[in-house]
């Protein structure tokens, strides 16, 4: 484990249960280190699901709650992801996404005239 620091901070996911008491247990979960927001829980409450960054692309990332090793469950090509909702029935997720495209024109002086 790399030293924490102002250029290297330490993300961790707490899942504090808030029916606990006054001195519940916490558990760490330590996310993919691209984690972006926002997090949204599933709807079934047993995962989180938040995008990643890499390579300037977004995709989103599953963690479990329960500790075990998350994925990633979307292959975006493009796209900066800005939001996330689970459909009534939590059988499709829908993504709120940003694409930047941009052309370039490059223009030159040329003279025409001969001296």
């Amino acid at each position: 484990m790399q030293p924490v620091d102002e250029t290297n901070p330490a993300r961790k996911i707490a899942v504090i249960p808030l029916d606990a008491g006054p001195q519940p247990q916490v558990r760490l979960l330590d996310p993919h280190q691209a984690i972006w927001y926002p997090l949204r829980f599933m709807p079934d409450g047993k995962a989180l699901v938040y995008p990643i960054t890499r390579n300037r692309l977004e995709n989103l990332w599953l963690q479990p709650l329960d500790g075990s090793p998350g994925r990633q469950i979307t292959n975006f090509k493009t796209d900066q992801i800005l939001g996330l909702r689970w459909s009534p029935d939590a059988k499709n997720i829908g993504v709120l996404s940003r694409r930047i495209d941009a052309d370039v024109v490059l223009l030159r002086e040329s003279s025409t005239t001969t001296q």
